[in-house]
């Protein structure tokens, strides 16, 4: 049975037991593309009658450590250890995967502020009303692997997106605590319009996204670490065998260390065009009024450095890469841990 949504069409079989590979591919008339299609890799194993995961990467394309962990999965587990199904789409954005950019380069399209889609703005807009009408209400459960891209580091976390719902809220923090990566972002409900999350959530999945290193490279650790975490969710939710996890590499899952990214997060950021020496690193704890960069001008010598203090105390948990920056470029973002109490202060209060 084909699927098709707009300019977006697929013929993949997502429903049949086995293992298959294909595409779902995009018809977009430009000067490159007006006698062609966009393909983006999509694949499903189906082993068994129980649940359904999505597990997505490349929603930007710059960002690589999920669209490794996707493929591995296709190519190490087999069909009988699969109790459910797994969709398996790695190039969410193939356009900008294709381009190595965090935007699509055929308008400019930013996937996850694009949910739930449209047929009729544009290719951005069209995949993701493809993946929320056809790929999300097959799924129990969807993870959207996520790194820092080109432009910035990022702690390995999870999102805790946060709800009105409790129940959800629950439901989501069981998963973050069996993703187990080091550290989990807390997140106010309605953070960011048109994300893959709250599209996820509408379809009745539930959901995690997360960071995977950053600056436009694999880090060793940080696709191992996903690696791991996702192969205890899919065990976890009853997708894959407990014996096929333990045999592509899980581990016991460790404590994750919570950070709240709402009102307590802030960012550091230049005021004036300059070369940002960075004196603290992604991870390290900084204390209220502390100088985290100082920034030079560029052509002045005799000009006395800026310094860039902290707002307030907290763990260094997003860098920026470049090092030439200009008014409103943030340089670091910086979270306070949520200890237990404060964590659960929180849950009450939504």
């Amino acid at each position: 049975m084909s699927l098709s949504y707009g300019p977006v069409t697929c013929s993949l079989d997502l429903d049949s037991p086995g293992k298959r590979a294909g595409y779902f591919s995009l018809t977009h008339s430009d000067n490159r593309h007006e006698f062609s299609e966009i393909p983006a890799p999509l694949a499903v194993v189906r082993g068994g009658d129980g649940p359904t995961a999505l597990v997505c990467a490349g929603n930007h394309g710059d960002e690589y450590e999920g669209q490794i962990i996707a493929r591995r999965l296709f190519e190490r587990l087999k069909s009988d250890e699969v109790t459910g199904r797994l969709i398996l789409a790695p190039a969410l954005n193939a356009p900008a995967v294709l381009d190595a950019a965090r935007v699509s380069p055929l308008d400019q399209g930013n996937m996850n502020r694009s949910f739930p889609g449209a047929e009729d703005r544009g290719p951005t807009a069209a995949l993701a009303g493809f993946i929320s009408t056809h790929l999300m209400p097959r799924a129990q459960i969807a993870l959207d692997l996520h790194s820092g891209g080109s432009a910035t580091d990022y702690l390995d976390c999870a999102y805790f997106c946060l709800s009105h719902d409790k129940a959800l809220n629950g439901r989501t923090r069981e998963l973050v605590e069996t993703l187990a990566l080091p550290y989990t972002f807390v997140v106010p409900p309605g953070d960011t319009a048109g994300d893959f999350d709250a599209a996820a959530q509408d379809a009745g999945c539930a959901m995690l996204s997360c960071e995977l290193g950053g600056e436009g490279k694999v880090s060793l650790r940080a696709l191992e670490a996903g690696w791991k975490g996702v192969l205890r969710v899919l065990a976890h939710e009853g997708v894959i065998t407990a014996k096929a996890a333990q045999r592509l590499g899980a581990d016991v899952a460790q404590p994750t260390t919570y950070l709240d990214f709402g009102a307590g997060a802030y960012h550091v950021t230049a005021r004036h065009h300059g070369l940002a020496e960075p004196l603290v690193q992604i991870g390290e704890t900084v204390a209220e009024g502390q100088t985290v960069a100082l920034l030079y001008d560029v052509h002045d010598l005799d000009a006395t450095p800026v310094p860039l203090v902290a707002q307030g105390p907290g763990r260094v948990a997003v860098r920026r890469h470049s090092v030439l920056v200009r008014p409103g470029d943030h340089l670091f973002e910086i979270a306070p841990e949520l200890g237990g109490d404060d964590l659960e202060r929180l849950l009450r209060a939504i």
